[in-house]
């Protein structure tokens, strides 16, 4: 450096720099300091780093700034050289701003949102351990809102908001002075170095992070423990560790789990519903599911055995706290879930056997409807139990099923036929009134104007002057005639029915004129039940399968083979998530793509079932997505259904069990668990017992069990031993009275409910044509103390008669728990079966965090 004085001017330093390479640092020379604006920058900085420089640094004369970026590297390191190590270290502590930057800081909450609902909760918790700008922001509520809706499950949002507004605190002006202006959610915990200047914390408070605000987590003031910066893991669990317990946690699914509120508090007095902890319930419930975790309850309360149904109960529907009954004692009654008790009386009205029913409790329907072997039709109030209307002859035969809306109601008979009901009075220009439809299987009441054959002003003058006239609620608008037997079970969804009958065949209607729209073949005999969401049509038959049809094309897309009798009721949850039609349809095409290409290599896909097993191959239609198990080409949705990994089906059968079944890894249908209703009902009885009660059940249970041991045994003329003295629950004169009763029904059945004499199947017509079959057993009896069967009552066990004695072959015979009915929510599965107990699995297992979350779940 060399210093050159100039005449007429002050001496001051020329700085000459020798050109020096330096790695990392291209050679070049000096350059002006204005550039042509080309469209970019060379500055990586961006605005918010620019104004985090504090207002105290040094200005850098112009002669340094116009060197190029090399050359002020280059100077830079060389004062950093000439300087001091705790100097250095000060400088170094002050870049750390500048060269660590938090892009949860920087992008806005919508986009970090996102961002991390594309990660999956387990690792979104771990990331929520980096900082606390990173926890809050993985932390909001909305955010697992998101991930909440995107499992497939479903959440009742108007219980939400009820429950919001009914914790909401209305703030006084007193509260407001005396809440502080910042809420401190981070105090206590160790803080931090400030590195943050007052120029940045006025631009960042302007702009205003409003994430922590939507968690509850209070307005956020002077951030000295410095959140931008990004803490090392082991750091933020040490700090942790002095946090007081009243500061929001991460939800964990790892042991201990960690507590959480239901309820987020916000600075202005509102409560909102924290769905971290609607996530983290829902998310335990699944898994008792998943693992077979439940308790066992029955209807009525073990305690109150005279408000039981006095024979086998055909049907049965439960909403929120209420659950309704139908009865071969001709009865319906309504439950309270939480007392386990009769609401009010029961209601009496039909002269035969209650088959079908569904509810309404909701302040704008309150009505229940009920149909019958006596081929009526009832309303009943639902608030109230009294009748409000009565359909008389409804149909020609027994009424086996009935669905309602707000604008029809439709039945099904064992006549054959279904039939289509106004709810609301109807007039010829409403969008309700039917569209009469010829050539195909409805038929029309008189009173039914064909719209195609009047004119428009006609029509209005027929109207004006009375000859049109209205039709009154509960008006018959058509009758649908299609199958060649029994209609015995049907679904009604939007504009279309569903129905399913004992000719082995489903067909899908259009409810405004009738049309027949598709028929679905698969089953081998009659079917007995049938359920329908938009997408797929599931259904249950005498063939002991289950089996899953796309309703778009009518392609059967699985068989789900575990029972082995008649499989009288089945219910399916998929869970998918919002808009999951297209996602379906491409894994649906990306199956057909593997099966044409297995197809085109030489794999013998296309061959026949047979065919198949003789070359050693066992075809798995429960969804199995290997080409040669695929038996059907065209479906908008791929095998087994598609639908969420916490889809899962529930079917009964005549088998006495109940089949829950799940998706396996590949993404086939599985039997998760196998449930049996005589179990839960010995559980739910037991359950309730005092422990001299449990110690009397197991002894009389092995006293019994040691009897017909003996009994089996030959003696040594080849006899068999004598009876020795065992409790008998019931006299055999009351089981043959009982037996006299299920044979001498007021309908008896044409044939059995497993017909073989008639192979082409027309005998399947009345499968569960009345819900009436010769039972084994009485189906109102005692039950006898077995090993495997129902504990008695605890009235029987106070007073027990050891000396009654029977014979092997006067013996009562455990009544059968053939399975009429199942229905399941997000939290348990109810049953109606020959047994006039209801019994139900609690999959809350009367944990209270779930319980607390429940009202606000629906199932898949």
């Amino acid at each position: 450096m060399e210093t050159d004085p100039v005449p007429g001017s002050p001496t001051r330093p020329n700085l000459r720099l020798q050109a020096t390479t330096f790695p990392g640092y291209p050679a070049s020379s000096l350059s002006p300091s204005f550039k042509l604006d080309e469209g970019y920058s060379d500055d990586t900085r961006s605005q918010p780093d620019k104004e985090l420089m504090p207002e105290n640094v040094m200005m850098l004369p112009d002669w340094v700034l116009s060197q190029s970026e090399s050359d002020r590297a280059e100077l830079a390191y060389s004062l950093l050289r000439s300087l001091s190590t705790p100097a250095l270290v000060a400088v170094v502590d002050r870049l750390n701003p500048l060269l660590h930057m938090d892009p949860v800081v920087k992008l806005p909450p919508e986009l970090t949102s996102e961002i991390f609902s594309y990660l999956d909760p387990r690792t979104l918790l771990t990331a929520s351990l980096a900082s606390r700008s990173w926890r809050a922001r993985i932390l909001d509520s909305g955010l697992w809102r998101l991930l909440y809706i995107n499992e497939g499950w479903k959440v009742d949002m108007r219980a939400i908001r009820n429950f919001e507004q009914e914790h909401a605190e209305a703030i006084s002006p007193l509260t407001r002075r005396a809440r502080p202006q910042y809420s401190e959610t981070d105090l206590g915990e160790p803080k931090l170095k400030k590195r943050v200047p007052p120029t940045w914390l006025a631009s960042r408070s302007n702009g205003g992070d409003i994430t922590a605000e939507a968690n509850g987590l209070g307005s956020l003031g002077p951030d000295n423990e410095g959140d931008h910066h990004m803490t090392d893991a082991n750091e933020r669990r040490n700090s942790t560790s002095t946090a007081p317990s009243s500061l929001p946690q991460p939800p964990s699914f790892l042991q201990p789990p960690v507590k959480s509120s239901l309820l987020i508090q916000c600075p202005n007095g509102t409560v909102k519903v924290n769905w971290v902890h609607l996530y983290k319930q829902r998310r335990r419930l699944e898994a008792n599911w998943h693992q077979g975790r439940f308790t066992n309850f029955q209807l009525p309360h073990p305690s109150h055995p005279e408000e039981a149904h006095s024979e086998c109960v055909y049907a049965i529907q439960f909403e929120g706290k209420w659950l309704v009954s139908g009865s071969r004692d001709r009865t319906v009654r309504v439950w309270d879930l939480e007392t386990k008790r009769l609401w009010y009386r029961q209601l009496v009205g039909h002269t035969k056997s209650v088959l079908c029913l569904q509810f309404d409790p909701s302040p704008e329907q309150d009505i229940i409807i009920s149909g019958s072997s006596d081929r009526s039709v009832i309303l009943w109030k639902f608030s109230t139990g009294k009748k409000i209307h009565q359909i008389t002859n409804a149909h020609a035969d027994s009424v086996l099923n009935l669905k309602f809306d707000d604008r029809y109601l439709v039945t099904c008979s064992k006549d054959r036929t279904v039939k289509i009901w106004s709810r609301q009075e109807l007039s010829v220009m409403d969008e309700d009134y039917p569209r009469i439809c010829k050539g195909g299987g409805a038929s029309y009441p008189s009173y039914i104007v064909d719209l195609n054959e009047i004119a428009p002003n006609m029509l209005e003058a027929s109207i004006a002057n009375g000859h049109i006239k209205s039709l009154k609620p509960y008006t018959h608008l058509m009758t649908v005639a299609g199958h060649g037997a029994a209609v015995n079970a049907m679904q009604l969804l939007g504009d279309e029915v569903v129905t399913a009958s004992g000719d082995r065949m489903i067909k899908v209607w259009n409810i405004r004129n009738g049309a027949c729209m598709k028929t679905l073949m698969g089953h081998e005999k009659g079917i007995a039940c049938v359920q329908f969401d938009s997408r797929r049509i599931i259904s249950g038959s005498n063939d002991n399968t289950v089996r899953i049809y796309d309703h778009v094309s009518g392609a059967e897309v699985a068989c789900l083979r575990g029972h082995n009798n008649l499989v009288r009721t089945v219910q399916a949850g998929f869970g998918d998530p919002p808009g999951a039609d297209e996602a379906l349809r491409l894994e649906a095409q990306e199956v057909e793509n593997d099966f044409w290409k297995a197809q085109q290599a030489g794999v013998p896909v296309d061959l026949g079932p047979r065919a198949l097993r003789r070359a050693g191959h066992y075809s798995n239609t429960a969804g199995s997505r290997d080409p040669r198990n695929i038996s059907a080409l065209g479906a908008k949705i791929p095998p087994g259904g598609g639908g969420s990994s916490w889809a899962r089906i529930v079917s009964g059968s005549y088998d006495e069990s109940i089949l829950i079944w799940h998706k396996d890894r590949d993404g086939a249908w599985s039997i998760g668990h196998r449930l049996r209703q005589a179990d839960a009902a010995a559980n739910a009885a037991r359950a309730n017992l005092s422990e001299a009660a449990r110690a009397a059940v197991s002894a009389q249970a092995q006293q019994l069990q040691a009897a017909q041991t003996l009994l089996a045994l030959p003696t040594g003329n080849g006899t068999a031993a004598a009876a020795v003295p065992v409790p008998a629950p019931a006299p055999a004169q009351a089981v043959e009275e009982m037996q006299d009763q299920e044979t001498n029904d007021e309908s008896p059945p044409s044939h059995n409910a497993n017909p073989t004499s008639d192979p082409t199947g027309a005998q399947e017509t009345t499968v569960v044509h009345d819900g009436h079959h010769p039972q084994p057993g009485p189906a109102n009896a005692p039950n006898p103390v077995a090993a495997n069967a129902n504990p008695p009552n605890p009235q029987q066990l106070a007073a027990p008669n050891p000396q009654t004695v029977l014979p092997p072959h006067r013996q009562a015979q455990p009544p059968s728990s053939r399975v009429f009915k199942v229905q399941f929510d997000s939290r348990k599965i109810i049953c109606a079966s020959v047994d006039p107990r209801i019994v139900g699995w609690d999959f809350a297992c009367e944990d209270e965090e779930i319980l607390e979350a429940c009202p606000f779940f629906q199932g898949l």
